[in-house]
Order: C-alpha cells, then structure tokens, then sequence
C-alpha cells in the first residue's frame, strides 16, 4: 500500500510477541520506525496503540488568556502611612521607640517640652477669666441702650470687647486641643510644659528621625508609621500594554525568595496618566488574607496578569509534537480491521493552561475527528 508504515524492532516485538518476562517499563521503552511515501499517513496497529499506551481524543473549545508579565512592589496604602511632625517646636524626652517597634493608636510616642506649651495655656486661662466680666458688661449695656439710657457707642465696645475675647478663648481652646491639652479641666495649678505626642494610628515605626534631648522643630519630621491591616501590590505597565487591563482581572504574584510558590490578587486600580517612563501604575488587592499579612512592605515581585479570555480550541499538551522547529499533531483519518491511519497536521499554539494548550490548525479537521492525545513522540 502506497502509506507510511510503522514497524516495530525485531527485538521489541519478540518481547511482546512472547509476552515472556515483560513489564511497563519495557512496554514503555519500545521504539517506533516509519517507512514514508508520498500519500503522508501513518499506519499503527491496534496492539502498537495498546503497548505504547496511546489514547485518543478530540478538539474541544475552552477559555485561554493571555498572560501579561509584569514586575512590582508591595506598598502601603496612603491612608496607612503616617508621619510624625508637631504643631509646635519643642525638645524631644521620652523617646525610646526603635525601628519595627510595634505601637497602638493613642500610644504616647515621646514627649515635647518648651515655654510655649506655658503661654498658650497662660493666655487661655485669662482669656477665659474674662468672659463671664464682659459677658455680663455686655448684657448690661445692651439693655441701657434699648431703654435709651446709655449711647449706643457703649453697648458696641462692650460687645466688641466680649465677642472679641471670646473668640480668642475658643482659639486658644483649639491650639490646647492640638497639643493634648483638655481646656475644661485646665487650671491654674495644672499648667504644663511638656506635652504628649500620640499615635494616630496602630502599626509599626517604619523610621526615627528625632533625637532624645534634641529641639524638633515645628513641623519637623520626628518619625513615620506604618499600617499594615491592609498592603496593596503596585504593578508597573507599559504604555503599549495598558489598554489590556480591566478591573477585576486575576493576578498571579510570585515572590523571588520562595520560588514555586503562587499567590492570587485582583486588579483594584488602574492609573488615569502615563508617567515620564511612559508607564503605568496598577494597583491589585491580595485575596487570601493569610498571604496579605505575609507579605512586607517595600518588597519586589513578579506578577502575571490574566487578560480577558477568548475562546479557542484546545488540545491536551501530550497531544502537540514537534518536528524541525513546527508543531503537529496526529489525525485519525480511518480505520482498516486492526490498523489505524493517521496524518499529521500542522498546528500553530496559542496560550497553555493546566496541561492544556490553545491550538490553530493550518487545514480543516472534522469537529469530531479522532485525535491521538498521548503517544505523539513515537511516531514524529
């Protein structure tokens, strides 16, 4: 017959013809020739299929998505991050917080000290010595005017006088607030000059900056915090790439140090501007929150991003061979008693998923052809 035919070595056959002393591991180890003609098939036999363990199958359509690589950092959010800076200048004491050291909202952080803090509550406490005085000073020429005993010049200065220094006592109020100081249990005798700095927030001390027994500027950088209740991942996109991104894309996020190991994310945010690098900024939410509180701020990552699937047809990939650079696979065309005769199609590949891979054939191919899903090797 003018096809290919497959033949067995002389040795491996008389193993299987004898059936004497064999094993899977033989079995396994048979090799395949092939005599080529012009019509382009290839015969197998029924006991070749069965002792190389071949099986069949067929192209079914399935779900691909590419897979956009990508490189990040875990980050903080803004809300996360907190720098210490106070209102007023003053010397530092107290301070005995270290890097990594843990603190909770509230927390005396350290304490400032400086004649300030003692004028403002000076000036508060006679602002507000005052009030009941012109208060009632008010009130009395305000009645005077309206039955035209005194000049209406007097009731306005009065109640300048009162507006004006209630004001500044709600003012000075404000600044005591600031500074820690409750302005309605301050008295004379409970003036201070050191005051407390507190934690707004729980987390950890990213960095000190202040020095024990050194002036802190207002304003001045003394520390910064750090949340970590919730870490984010920042991704960086190409310009030519960011038109594929969609919220809720799947994120697959690996970290260099623990190599084989694979952590789920999804895409939370995605930057409105392309930077000067011509980049874009992503930002993706763990999904386990075990791994999120794994994770430490500032570390680098490699992340694959799922884009939007398509549908293809797919193939499993024990079913793809190669032969001189190009993809094939093998296509039962028919059967004669025990043997079967296959051609081999040429395929191009697409994406590959769970040992499944997104194949083009180059010609057609009957929907519910036979094709040889394990065993391809042996006859390419």
């Amino acid at each position: 017959m003018n096809i290919r035919h497959l033949f067995i070595s002389g040795f491996a056959l008389s193993l299987i013809l004898s059936g004497c002393g064999s094993n899977p591991e033989q079995d396994e180890a048979i090799q395949v020739t092939e005599r080529t003609s012009d019509s382009g098939l290839v015969a197998l036999s029924q006991k070749q299929f069965e002792t190389m363990k071949m099986t069949w199958g067929s192209l079914e359509t399935n779900d691909f998505s590419e897979e956009l690589a990508l490189q990040g950092m875990v980050k903080v959010p803004v809300e996360g991050m907190q720098e210490i800076t106070p209102f007023y200048g003053g010397y530092v004491s107290g301070l005995s917080l270290i890097e990594g050291q843990s603190v909770r909202r509230g927390q005396v952080l350290f304490y400032l000290e400086s004649p300030e803090f003692v004028k403002l509550q000076q000036d508060y406490l006679e602002a507000a010595s005052q009030l009941a005085y012109l208060k009632a000073e008010n009130d009395r020429q305000k009645t005077l005017f309206a039955e035209q005993i005194s000049a209406e010049k007097n009731y306005l200065k009065a109640n300048s006088e009162y507006q004006g220094t209630l004001a500044r006592s709600e003012a000075l109020k404000q600044q005591l607030k600031m500074i820690q100081i409750d302005a309605g249990t301050l008295t004379a005798q409970t003036i201070k000059s050191k005051i407390p700095v507190i934690s707004p927030i729980n987390g950890f001390v990213e960095e000190v900056f202040a020095v024990p027994g050194s002036f802190l500027a207002a304003s001045g950088k003394a520390m910064t915090l750090l949340n970590k209740d919730h870490l984010h991942v920042e991704l960086i996109v190409f310009e030519k790439d960011a038109g594929k991104l969609r919220l809720g894309q799947h994120v697959k996020v690996f970290l260099p140090d623990q190599p084989g190991k694979v952590m789920d994310a999804e895409i939370h945010v995605i930057g409105q501007a392309i930077n000067n690098e011509r980049q874009l900024n992503v930002h993706a939410d763990m999904v386990n929150d075990e791994e999120e509180r794994s994770l430490v701020p500032g570390m680098y990552l490699e992340a694959r991003v799922q884009l939007d699937p398509q549908e293809g047809l797919a193939l499993p990939e024990t079913a793809v061979g190669e032969e001189d650079g190009k993809y094939f696979i093998m296509v039962q065309q028919s059967q004669e008693g025990d043997t079967y005769q296959l051609k081999k199609v040429e395929v191009d590949l697409g994406e590959t998923q769970n040992g499944v891979v997104q194949v083009v054939p180059k010609s057609d191919i009957a929907p519910n052809a036979k094709i040889l899903t394990k065993g391809i090797f042996n006859l390419i």
